[in-house]
């Protein structure tokens, strides 16, 4: 009998000593971000961002959760994954085990989010997508994942509706960096291309390594197309634009799919001029929730402009956000099954589930001017005319 009492006096004592079971004080995502490293380039504020997001919403009171019958503050638990797949894999591993995030939102960066979706699917644990496009992602079946971007594949779609409906630029060079979103933005850009009966006189892919562009430069030059395309991040059209200038290459038409990046204009300067790229938000822009991404960036002290690649990663949170709302509890499979369902206008757009895990968000076509970012297309969102040829 003693012994009896001793066991359960030391249950009790246990008991009272171990810490308490985490209250649903808030609403935890997990996310990882090339914050150093290859890709730091377009996404080194990323964290500086998700801060100031994550203050915008809680000053306008959090989440609301029916099922608890009250809003929730939200807290966002960043790595920097050095834009290391395998970095953010450990990591993703760790925001589920260690951190016991609710919800996870992928990594900005396709190269980034190829690896990291594994840990999503293996865990089966929901992962909505933000800056990640690469239709390779989206080709292996996973269950687990849903992207708010459409894939890379569309991402200059309404740069050649508009090259289509000009009728100016005939034929078309492309130059790709070796990477995963370069590659799905290119396999597009060459089928818009021709729907706009350009001819593709130049096709080429080159390592991200690549030092001396020259042979490529030689063959575009004789080709003299009207449109010189390169997919690419901006390490890699920094080097080929400088190359480009020295060996004379001027065609008429030049675009850089992530031109409209802030490195790229600060380290080509009068070279980015007229140039043209994709941007998928300006201000005036008055979609989705606009007034929390004005109060972010008023935050954040961030040109939504030069860091237009890092603000992606903002439709991804309001489209978790409108799920949780539609589903009013934490469960993160009735969560999930909300944004996969469910139809919202994101700041960047309308976004809906299309299938295999891919959204329906694209960017807009924008040139440099006078050394700024314009959009150009469609007519209603256009700020400026589009510049043909290029001042050579």
């Amino acid at each position: 009998m003693i012994r009896a009492c001793v066991v359960v006096l030391a249950m009790v004592l246990t008991l009272l000593s171990a810490p308490p079971a985490r209250a649903q004080d808030a609403i935890r995502i997990g996310i990882t971000a090339p914050i150093t490293g290859g890709l730091a380039n377009i996404y080194s504020i990323q964290g500086k961002l998700w801060e100031a997001w994550e203050q915008a919403q809680n000053e306008a009171g959090g989440i609301y959760v029916k099922s608890l019958n009250k809003k929730l503050p939200i807290k966002i638990v960043y790595y920097d994954d050095k834009s290391d797949p395998k970095v953010s894999v450990k990591f993703y591993e760790k925001l589920i085990n260690d951190d016991k995030v609710h919800f996870l939102i992928g990594p900005p960066g396709s190269p980034i989010a190829f690896g990291a979706t594994t840990v999503a699917e293996r865990y089966k644990f929901p992962m909505i997508l933000g800056a990640s496009n690469d239709p390779q992602i989206y080709k292996r079946g996973f269950k687990y994942i849903q992207g708010v971007m459409d894939v890379g594949s569309e991402w200059s779609r309404l740069l050649f509706d508009m090259l289509a409906k000009q009728k100016r630029a005939k034929t078309a060079a492309f130059l790709t960096e070796d990477v995963l979103y370069a590659r799905g933005v290119a396999l597009g850009a060459r089928e818009f291309a021709k729907t706009a009966g350009m001819k593709i006189v130049f096709d080429q892919t080159a390592p991200s390594d690549a030092e001396d562009f020259t042979p490529i430069i030689t063959q575009m030059k004789a080709a003299a197309p009207d449109l010189v395309y390169v997919a690419t991040f901006p390490p890699f059209y920094i080097k080929f634009a400088k190359q480009a200038a020295e060996l004379g290459l001027r065609p008429p038409a030049l675009h850089c799919s992530t031109c409209s990046a802030a490195s790229v204009r600060n380290a080509l300067g009068p070279l980015a001029e007229q140039v043209t790229g994709e941007v998928f938000w300006v201000p005036g822009m008055k979609l989705g929730d606009y007034k929390m991404l004005e109060a972010t960036l008023q935050k954040s002290g961030l040109d939504p402009v030069q860091w237009t690649f890092a603000l992606i990663s903002l439709p991804a949170f309001e489209v978790l956000r409108a799920g949780i709302e539609k589903a009013g509890t934490l469960d993160r499979e009735a969560v999930f099954q909300a944004v996969k369902s469910m139809e919202i206008t994101t700041v960047m757009g309308p976004y809906r589930a299309k299938g295999d895990g891919v959204g329906t968000i694209t960017p807009f076509p924008i040139q440099v001017q006078n050394g700024k970012v314009v959009v150009l297309w469609p007519p209603e969102a256009k700020t400026a005319d589009y510049v043909y040829p290029r001042q050579r």
